[in-house]
């Protein structure tokens, strides 16, 4: 049996994977991913993705060609319950309403594209930046001990080898064979209905005029479901729920019975359908109990499934990917200690708790089932996915400040150690530029604009550690070749003084600030001290 090596191991070659190989490519780790199926997704799935997912990926160079692959979906911004595409709308709302008015908060927007067709960009990217990608290979089984994990992969041409790497990511679904193996369990209300996604083709251009609609929900007497159709109008995907406890099965969902679905969800028995493919899968609320057990980490589906209303299941999960990738690259490096990664499931395991409950409470109030309770307790879209506060894990707090909770309104925020770093607008040599462009690759320390002295304490800290900093004085009068600070906001949205200073982590979490600069050599002590503290030195 023959084997390799590598230093990361991804299992699942879905979204979740792929982003993992991205980023983990993108801080110069070797990787391989190994993916049972010959190719990525045929199935459209998740479709959308929200501004902080899109802010992730245009660190890697991916959000741009994403943007590119979507402008067929521009206008495709509507959520509607319907009769059918043809009858009667019973509701209409914009997705994001108002997003217009999300300029100050961040650069990017709404992406809506088909994971079938943003899991190619991401494989594409994945291998320009180095990564080795074996679609059509099964783990079959796989070992840790106390310097690596070996696995056994079987290939499409049917033999096996050893795979021997450092860590290995389980991105494997929701019925991660991985996590099974590892005895990890889930808690959570469980498996909340079951589901069959029919992706086929039809032709939608006379029924939907100029409608474009982001997701429709279908009821009538012959067909209750949840239709989305493609920027071509020429393919959708239909997805309705049976019932085992009524006798019913994935047999039941022959071509036939599916096309006669998808014609009610039309609304025209004259349209003609073809059946593409048909994918089963469960709506449930279950969270890993653990999503590090030694050199494994589990991420994505494998470490929470979140019912789909929402959308957030794939944001969340290639959010555990951007977290993990960093603090991967870090132990590899040897700049880190082991336990840095024990705060990947100190800090994801919470966001993990909470937005699979959220998905469970806008099930609630999309059926209109939800109680005043319920209704009060559905929080937002920013709010879920840009306003999270880390309870714990790779930063340091401010000395006496109270814990903030879980999510917050993003805009309340005022860099938190815990928390996205705002996006600030900012020039450099004339040219538009913001806070978040200067993150993404390693530490970064940002200072007002009396903190010259920083840029001192950056470079003791990093001699001393061997862990780079990127220092940038922000200003108004930053000068030629920095980042200027066009409109004066950084020391307001960052909460410092003209003094101050913020430690930002590569993933775009602040890790540490000091509000009003320190004298003489404190700055490159205490730099030093967050750091090893940070890192788990």
């Amino acid at each position: 049996m023959s084997s390799s090596g590598t230093r990361v191991l991804i299992v699942g070659g879905s979204l979740v994977g792929l982003s993992t190989a991205v980023f983990l490519a993108h801080h110069d780790v070797p990787v391989t991913l190994v993916e049972r199926h010959p190719g990525t997704s045929i199935h459209p799935r998740a479709v959308g993705y929200y501004p902080r997912t899109a802010e992730l990926l245009a660190t890697v160079g991916v959000e741009a060609p994403a943007k590119a692959a979507a402008s067929g979906f521009e206008k495709h911004r509507t959520r509607a319950g319907v009769e059918s595409l043809a009858g009667e709308v019973l509701f209409s709302k914009e997705e994001l309403e108002g997003g217009d008015e999300l300029a100050d908060l961040t650069p990017s927007s709404l992406l809506l594209l088909p994971q079938d067709r943003l899991e190619p960009i991401l494989r594409a990217r994945a291998e320009e930046l180095g990564a080795e990608l074996r679609f059509g290979a099964e783990l079959r089984s796989f070992t840790q001990d106390a310097d690596g994990v070996s696995a056994v992969v079987r290939d499409a041409d049917g033999g096996e080898s050893v795979v021997r790497a450092d860590y290995l990511v389980a991105a494997d679904g929701p019925r991660s064979t991985v996590r099974e193996a590892l005895g990890i369990g889930r808690e959570g209300r469980g498996v909340l209905s079951r589901h069959v996604s029919i992706a086929f083709g039809a032709d939608f251009a006379a029924v939907l005029g100029e409608r474009r609609y982001s997701v429709v929900h279908v009821q009538n007497d012959r067909v209750t479901g949840i239709l989305v159709h493609d920027d071509t109008l020429t393919e959708g995907t239909l997805i309705v729920g049976y019932d085992p406890e009524k006798g019913e099965g994935l047999d039941d969902f022959t071509d036939a019975r599916c096309a006669d679905l998808v014609s009610a969800a039309i609304g025209s028995d004259d349209v003609a359908v073809t059946i593409r493919s048909r994918f089963p899968w469960d709506m449930a609320e279950l969270v890993a109990d653990a999503f590090v057990s030694d050199r494994v980490l589990v991420a994505g589906d494998a470490a929470h499934q979140i019912p789909p209303t929402g959308g957030y299941g794939a944001n969340t999960g290639i959010a555990d990917a951007f977290n993990l990738s960093w603090k991967l690259a870090h132990v590899l490096a040897g700049t880190a200690g082991r336990a840095l990664l024990d705060t990947y499931d100190e800090e994801r395991r919470p966001v993990g708790l909470y937005t699979a409950r959220q998905g469970s409470l806008q099930l609630a109030v999309r059926s209109r089932t939800a109680t005043e309770e319920q209704r009060e307790a559905a929080h937002d879209a920013m709010r879920v996915t840009m306003g999270q506060a880390y309870p714990s894990g790779a930063f340091v707090a401010d000395a006496g400040a109270d814990p903030l909770p879980l999510t917050s309104d993003p805009r309340t925020l005022r860099g938190e150690p815990g928390t996205r770093a705002p996006y600030v607008a900012l020039e450099r040599d004339g040219a538009p530029l913001s806070t978040l462009d200067l993150f993404g690759d390693g530490f970064v320390l940002l200072a007002g604009a009396e903190g010259d002295s920083w840029a001192e304490a950056a470079g003791e800290a990093a001699a001393g550690l061997g862990v780079g900093i990127a220092f940038h004085r922000v200003a108004p009068d930053a000068g030629e070749g920095r980042p200027v600070d066009v409109h004066g906001r950084w020391a307001e949205a960052y909460g410092v003084g003209a003094a101050g200073a913020v430690l930002v982590r590569p993933d775009g979490i602040v890790a540490w600030r000091s509000r009003d600069g320190m004298p003489g050599g404190a700055g490159g002590r205490a730099l030093t001290a967050t750091l090893r503290t940070v890192l788990a030195r």
